[in-house]
């Protein structure tokens, strides 16, 4: 129990903390003409955001009944069923033909067919969080929040995704590791969506089916994804690493790298490199026939971009590339498999290829001594891994053990994985939210393990 004293010592250190990181964001803002979206964040800004979100919750922790903070934390979950329900009925797209003075919710059931107190009652639910408000009795508009859930924006995508399958199969989450059967498993068929939603196979094998539900449900994951990205910065790897330092004509390959997000953006931003996407064919099917051709053209006319099939988990990738770069891929799969995946990449590399693993990096949620620490801890009384301010990373562990019985994992983890495949740790680079863990060809003899950390 903390004492009175303490109390109020904490919390003045936690008000501190946040004027004085709302005066760094202020002066970042100002200069940059308001939050960037979709755009690389100045490392100040993002890191006084941090803050401030980390210690605006810690704050109310702190200065809250604990049952008021339990049983907000325990009733949360009606928050996506009701985001679920303004977006399957496109409520952003229909709020968006009126700006500035809203629509009645007589209109959106008109409009919707759900009825009108029901629909109001959600997204005044929805308003209290400051997505949409209400501009007078029953009538609501877009705000700064729900006018990035219009179809047009992946972020709406995303809110599908989470808020159908991953939300229900979480419902299943407390069975599944409760049954003793079940709760060592870590068999993607064992996981909790397969169980809740009565399928064979895992997630990615219904995404692949032909029922309407099933082609639905597939349909928001891919424009999900990119909206998803750009929630957590994984763009920022495009500025974060030092890509326009590398010799010309460098071969980057990004294995399995669906329709090449980060490939695109690559060949816009630094055209020296040569590229190869690779992914399973009705993947590259679209990516070289719609995407590339949409998107980036003058890579394709340029040479600089190939196209070639691979099943990572059964063969390694095109010979010899200089870096061999896989992001979001060692999340959705056990360790097991993880192993055999970087083996068939390191079977590809020569001796000065290096593999970039992209993904998130768990923090630990303990203090660790400052001479000790390998990543930049939260300033005290903060939580050591900034909390609120960084749960993302803790929330998609907890959506890959729901969906795949797989997890997000820890540096120690990662360089774990890599020694098991033969390769050798050499550093941590700071990419938005994310990791980029470089790894290299352990040597045949002697040699140690590199360790040189980029603290973020």
């Amino acid at each position: 129990m903390n004492s009175v004293a303490s109390m109020t010592g904490e919390l003045r250190s936690l008000l501190s903390l946040i004027v004085d990181s709302a005066g760094v964001a202020e002066r970042c803002l100002s200069s940059r003409e308001g939050l960037p979206d979709g755009q690389p964040m100045d490392p100040e800004l993002r890191s006084s955001i941090y803050v401030i979100e980390a210690a605006c919750a810690q704050l109310c922790s702190l200065v809250a009944r604990p049952s008021d903070s339990l049983v907000n934390v325990s009733i949360s979950f009606y928050e996506p069923a009701c985001i679920q329900v303004a977006l399957t009925n496109k409520i952003p797209d229909i709020l968006h033909e009126s700006p500035s003075s809203g629509v009645h919710t007589s209109e959106l059931e008109r409009r919707t067919g759900v009825d009108a107190g029901k629909l109001g009652r959600v997204l005044r639910l929805l308003a209290a969080k400051h997505v949409f408000q209400e501009v007078s009795a029953d009538t609501f508009a877009n705000n700064r929040l729900s006018s990035h859930l219009v179809t047009s924006n992946p972020l709406s995508s995303f809110g599908l995704h989470v808020t159908d399958e991953c939300f229900k199969a979480a419902s299943s989450l407390s069975d599944i590791l409760n049954d003793p059967a079940l709760t060592s498993s870590i068999s993607p068929m064992d996981a909790a969506f397969p169980k809740y939603f009565d399928v064979k196979g895992n997630l990615f094998d219904y995404y692949a089916g032909q029922s309407a539900e099933q082609i639905k449900r597939a349909s928001h994951f891919g424009p999900g994804m990119v909206g998803w990205g750009d929630a957590i910065e994984a763009n920022a790897v495009i500025h974060d690493f030092p890509w326009g330092q590398l010799p010309r004509d460098t071969v980057v390959c990004d294995v399995g790298g669906g329709v090449g997000n980060i490939s695109i953006k690559l060949a816009k931003s630094y055209p020296s490199l040569r590229l190869v996407l690779q992914d399973l064919p009705h993947q590259l099917k679209v990516a070289e026939e719609k995407t590339w051709p949409e998107l980036c053209p003058k890579a394709i006319s340029e040479r600089r971009i190939d196209f070639v099939p691979l099943d990572f988990l059964q063969e390694s990738p095109k010979q010899n590339c200089d870096i061999y770069y896989l992001k979001n891929i060692l999340h959705d799969w056990s360790d097991v498999d993880c192993i055999t995946i970087l083996k068939n990449v390191k079977g590809a590399m020569s001796s000065s290829s290096r593999i970039f693993i992209h993904e998130f990096v768990v923090r630990p949620g303990y203090r660790i001594p400052e001479e000790k620490a390998k990543f930049r801890q939260a300033p005290e009384p903060l939580l050591a891994n900034y909390g609120e301010a960084r749960i993302r990373q803790y929330t998609m562990d907890i959506n890959m053990m729901t969906l795949l019985n797989s997890k997000e994992r820890t540096l120690e983890d990662f360089i774990g994985l890599g020694e098991s495949a033969g390769l050798q740790f050499v550093k941590l680079w700071e990419t938005g939210e994310m990791g980029l863990v470089e790894f290299v060809q352990q040597p045949r003899q002697g040699g140690g393990r590199i360790e040189t950390y980029a603290k973020f």
